[in-house]
């Protein structure tokens, strides 16, 4: 597996506003084009200048680019960027490299970033290449744009010290769209026509258990009643591991039930998630020791 990531904000989903047609594939170039800045920025910021300017003369003569005097520092973050994220890039006065720069100038910033591994990224823009031009050969591994949005969804939400968040079906649909909060996508007065129609809750639903069962993240559902509940979802646990941390936190945080039986309690926890592992995620498992 690569090490590789891609770091965008959410807006993309929105498309580039530097006068391209808002496609999918348009969406997803400017997310690439997005990840490689950022990854320029963050190299300057988590080493220094000096180690940045060390590595962006690396880069030029690596890749036999003569970078002239007084070059604006947008351009050497691309380069150093496409270096980090592992990206080809063609010559210094590419239009890839002119692209990218014009591309993460053009979406807006202060909103949700996604940090999404270059391996899951590459599959939905190679797919998306090949929807837009049927003389590019389909790739090995594939993610739909449907399936990279509720992805991007899901990975922009904020996780706790444990490595997971809790996130809704209706979030989901607001962030699939661009859109930070249920209301802000509630408000819209049109849906583009590259995100139209909004994904409905079964859509949601189905995608979900499907991505889920491909290994890309594991759920699990902590409620206090037949119905409802809270869904966790983590990029770093298994299922059952999953299921531990948010029964360890939701027993952490009920101080007045661990002081009275902290054995007995954790030994329901664990009671439940042997239960849980022999069933789906969106079958009920109910918080506080409670049979289904």
């Amino acid at each position: 597996m690569s090490e590789y990531y891609f770091t965008f904000p959410l807006a993309v989903l929105n498309g580039p506003q530097d006068g391209r047609e808002i496609t999918p594939l348009s969406c997803l170039e400017a997310a690439a084009d997005c990840g490689i800045v950022n990854a320029g920025i963050g190299y300057r910021k988590n080493h220094g200048a000096e180690a940045f300017n060390e590595r962006l003369q690396e880069v030029s003569e690596k890749r036999g680019i003569k970078i002239p005097p007084g070059a604006g520092s947008a351009k050497a973050e691309v380069l150093v960027g496409a270096e980090v994220c592992n990206v080809k890039l063609g010559g210094y006065d590419s239009a890839h490299l002119q692209r990218a720069v014009a591309s993460a100038d053009s979406i807006p910033t202060g909103g949700p970033l996604v940090r999404m591994k270059s391996e899951i990224f590459w599959a939905a823009l190679y797919q998306a290449r090949a929807e837009d031009d049927p003389a590019k050969a389909w790739p090995e591994r594939s993610i739909s744009w449907r399936e990279f949005r509720i992805l991007c969804a899901i990975l922009s939400a904020k996780r706790n010290r444990a490595e997971y968040s809790f996130i809704g079906w209706e979030t989901i649909q607001a962030r699939a769209c661009g859109f930070t909060t249920k209301d802000a996508f509630k408000a819209r007065e049109i849906t583009p026509k590259h995100l139209a129609p909004p994904l409905s809750r079964r859509i949601i639903r189905d995608t979900c258990d499907a991505l889920e069962d491909l290994g890309f993240f594991a759920r699990f559902r902590l409620s206090s009643g037949p119905r409802g509940g809270k869904m966790a979802y983590s990029f770093r646990h298994d299922r059952h591991e999953l299921g531990k941390v948010v029964c360890d936190s939701t027993n952490f945080h009920d101080r007045a039930r661990i002081k009275a039986n902290r054995t007995a309690d954790m030994q329901k926890c664990l009671e439940l998630l042997e239960r849980a592992k022999c069933e789906t995620s969106v079958g009920q498992v109910v918080a506080k020791g409670r049979a289904k």
